[in-house]
C-alpha cells in the first residue's frame, strides 16, 4: 500500500488552502458560501463518477502509488479527495478571476503602458 498519490492530493489542497488564505478568495472571503459550494460538487461529481462506473465507462486503474482502498467497487479512497481539491480549485480560481476582474475595473481596464505601447510587462498594448 503506497500513500504516494493521496499524499499529492492532499498536499496540492494544503497548498491551494494557502494560496487562498493569503489573498481570500474563497473559503477565507466567504466560508459558508465556499463549504456548500464544495459540498454540492463533491455530490455532484460522486453521483457522476457511481454512474460511469454503473455504465462501465470508468473502472479503477492499477498504480503502486495508489493505496488500493476502494470505497464502493471501482472507486478508489483517492478519488474522494480529489473530487474535494477539485471543488476547491474551482472556487479559488473564481475567487482569483474576480479579484483580477476587479481590479481591472478599478483602474479602468487598462494596462499600465510606457508610453511607446509596451506595458510594463513587455507586452504590446
Amino acid at each position: 500500500m503506497s500513500l504516494l498519490y493521496l499524499g499529492f492530493v492532499l498536499v496540492s489542497t494544503l497548498c491551494m488552502g494557502l494560496v487562498d488564505r493569503r489573498w481570500r478568495l474563497f473559503l477565507f472571503d466567504r466560508p459558508r458560501v465556499a463549504l456548500v459550494a464544495v459540498a454540492v460538487g463533491f455530490v455532484v461529481f460522486l453521483a457522476w463518477d457511481l454512474a460511469a462506473i454503473e455504465l462501465a465507462h470508468y473502472s479503477k486503474g492499477e498504480s503502486p502509488a495508489m493505496t488500493g482502498i476502494e470505497v464502493a467497487p471501482e472507486l478508489p479512497l483517492e478519488e474522494l479527495f480529489f473530487i474535494v481539491f477539485l471543488c476547491y480549485l474551482t472556487g479559488v480560481l473564481h475567487g482569483l478571476f474576480r479579484l483580477l476582474l476587479d481590479r481591472g475595473d478599478r483602474t479602468g481596464g487598462t494596462a499600465a503602458t510606457d508610453g511607446a505601447g509596451a506595458s510594463r510587462t513587455g507586452v504590446v498594448a
